[in-house]
Order: structure tokens, then sequence, then C-alpha cells
């Protein structure tokens, strides 16, 4: 039997490794920064979809912590960026 929240890890999973990529693309493209803030976006969902895992489960606490780390990540990036 399958994990009950195995998609939601595996997307987890699958949008670190974007962000990951994204930032070693973003050290050798200096001159294209819009590549690091597609990496903070893309990290801002990573933690988004951890709460949204956290709400699953119940711990309202976690998943709320989780959330502002993604809303701060996207609004400073955000206003970094323009």
């Amino acid at each position: 039997m399958r994990p009950p929240y195995e998609s939601y890890h595996r997307a987890q999973l699958a949008a670190l490794l974007v962000a990951v990529a994204l930032a070693v693309i973003g050290l050798f493209k200096l001159e294209h920064q819009w590549i690091i803030l597609l990496m903070f976006y893309v990290l801002a969902g990573s933690f988004a979809l951890e709460a949204m895992l956290e709400m699953k489960r119940q711990q309202k606490v976690n998943a709320i912590i989780q959330l502002m780390r993604a809303v701060i990540i996207l609004f400073f990036t955000t206003i970094l960026y323009f």
C-alpha cells in the first residue's frame, strides 16, 4: 500500500530539485536574473507544498510556519527584483 501523501512528497521533492537546478544555472548565467527569480518562486512553492502536507497531517502550527516562509520568500523576492 502506498503512503497517503506520497504525491505531495514527490511534488515537493521535484520542486526542490528544480530550485537547485535553477540555482546552479543561475550561478553561471548571471546576466539572466529571471532565472534566480524563478528559482526563489519554485522554492516558495516547495514551502507551500510542505504547508499543504502539514495541513493534511493536522499539524496546523507547522503548516502556518511553512506558509509564512513561502509568503515571505515570494514577497521579498518580488520586491528585490522589481
